[in-house]
């Protein structure tokens, strides 16, 4: 177990904690807003990385390819948290089963948490700090399974989806996340 663990723990933690307090339907929403926001920051980051490649020359490509996928997800997961909130308004006011919507909110939380550590390992691989990742994280008992929920979840949810949208590894592949990923299952 390595200090890695200690903080990817942390952090699934803070998100079951916070799906049981604010329940099934905000979570679901704020999870449909991550999950969304995987699919297009995945499909989209290239585009609007050129984009901001051209306005900030002195970045190098790669940051802004980081850069936009940030802002991309970030910007859909702030709105699927905020339909969460104005749904969870609308349904609470008859909410009779509770203990489902704080069973849902925990189920729905965890693995929240488990697609946000996943993205921040993927993130912090393609970084021009991975190779002090992956040092800080030789002996870590979460990164290898972590690693591979947001590439499963989006490959899932893709596969659901019409039209021509590459799975993840073929998406990241010139990101050259395909070593890593495949680094971690050893």
């Amino acid at each position: 177990m390595s200090w890695i663990d200690v903080g990817l723990g942390a952090i699934i933690l803070v998100f079951v904690i916070r799906g049981v307090l604010r329940g099934l339907i905000r979570e679901g929403a704020g999870l449909a807003g991550i999950l969304i926001g995987l699919v297009l920051g995945v499909n989209r980051y290239e585009e609007l990385g050129k984009v901001i490649h051209t306005e900030f020359n002195s970045l190098p490509l790669k940051i802004c390819n980081i850069a936009s996928f940030i802002i991309i997800f970030g910007g859909v997961s702030i709105l699927g948290a905020i339909a969460g909130i104005v749904l969870h308004d609308i349904f609470s006011r008859n909410s009779v089963a509770r203990g489902l919507e704080e069973g849902g909110g925990f189920m729905l939380g965890l693995l929240e948490g488990a697609i946000v550590c996943s993205i921040i390992l993927i993130l912090l691989n393609l970084s021009p700090f991975s190779t002090k990742v992956n040092r800080w994280s030789e002996n870590s008992l979460l990164k290898p399974y972590l690693l591979k929920v947001g590439p499963f979840v989006y490959d899932s949810i893709v596969s659901l989806t019409p039209g021509k949208a590459k799975n993840f590894m073929e998406k990241l592949d010139p990101l050259k996340l395909k070593n890593s990923l495949s680094g971690a299952s050893k």
